[in-house]
């Protein structure tokens, strides 16, 4: 069975190592860190290289930093499979590199307004890309809010729209913590008058969506006459405004911002083994 990153991006051949009958050609690649980062990738980096056939090592692992100029990687082999490994490899580290190191600073940012808060990532990452974000998250000190519809219940106004009246709306909530009743239930609001209300019918965490600080102090206070109920704060948390919304009081931050994280650049050199 190919390796789908590798197939996607060799096709039928690579043309150009083909062409200039390099191929057979023993060489060694390695890969460093052009700017300071958190790595992440190793995993599909790996299925990579080992696919293709290459000897390699690596001289840091998932979730380690690694500071401008160190080595991540080196890899062994003939020249065809060291060209097929390059681009899909380097663009995994460099990305999924990009969104550990931007969890970290967003976690760091979020302690420094709240040590108890937790950082938890949605499941608005680019579909088909599940496993690799979220290992990124848990490299850079995140967790996953969600891991899909399967692992949690959050009801949202989407879903409380075929409820009907308050009434009817009270009943399927208490009919849904009763069938999961090994299950927080969660539910998103948009304002502290929605979530009392949620609160008094027995929501077990409260997603406040897009609230400024002073309304989510108020939701925060809830606690106070209902201590099981946790608060998390979500829409548009990023590492500019984690500090600021942590210290006031949430439990948790809830975010999508580190999938769309700038990647870290990773330089890859390449010579003939003989050389070396």
């Amino acid at each position: 069975m190919g390796n789908v990153y590798v197939e996607e991006d060799v096709g039928l051949m690579d043309i150009t190592t083909l062409g200039l009958g390099i191929g057979a050609c023993s060489g060694v690649m390695e890969m460093r860190a052009k700017e300071s980062l958190t790595l992440s990738g190793c995993a599909p980096v790996k299925e990579i290289l080992q696919h293709l056939g290459l000897a390699f090592s690596f001289d840091v692992h998932e979730g380690e930093a690694v500071g401008a100029g160190e080595r991540i990687l080196q890899c062994i082999g003939n020249a065809k499979a060291l060209h097929q490994a390059w681009k899909v490899s380097q663009n995994l580290l460099e990305h999924l590199s990009g969104v550990a190191s931007y969890t970290k600073a967003l976690v760091q940012e979020a302690k420094r307004g709240n040590a108890d808060v937790e950082v938890v990532t949605t499941r608005k990452h680019f579909p088909g890309t599940k496993k690799m974000m979220l290992t990124a998250v848990l490299s850079g000190g995140a967790s996953p809010h969600r891991l899909g519809l399967y692992d949690s219940v959050l009801v949202f106004a989407q879903h409380r729209v075929f409820l009907g009246d308050k009434e009817a709306l009270a009943r399927h909530f208490w009919e849904l913590k009763q069938k999961f009743l090994e299950k927080k239930v969660a539910v998103e609001v948009e304002n502290f008058q929605e979530a009392l209300y949620f609160a008094r019918i027995g929501a077990d965490i409260l997603q406040c969506e897009k609230m400024g600080e002073k309304e989510l102090k108020r939701c925060v206070e809830l606690k106070e006459k209902f201590p099981h109920v946790l608060i998390s704060a979500t829409g548009g948390i990023n590492v500019n405004n984690a500090q600021a919304t942590a210290a006031c009081g949430v439990d948790l931050l809830v975010t999508s911002s580190p999938y769309f994280a700038k990647p870290k650049d990773v330089k890859v050199t390449m010579q003939p083994k003989e050389k070396r």
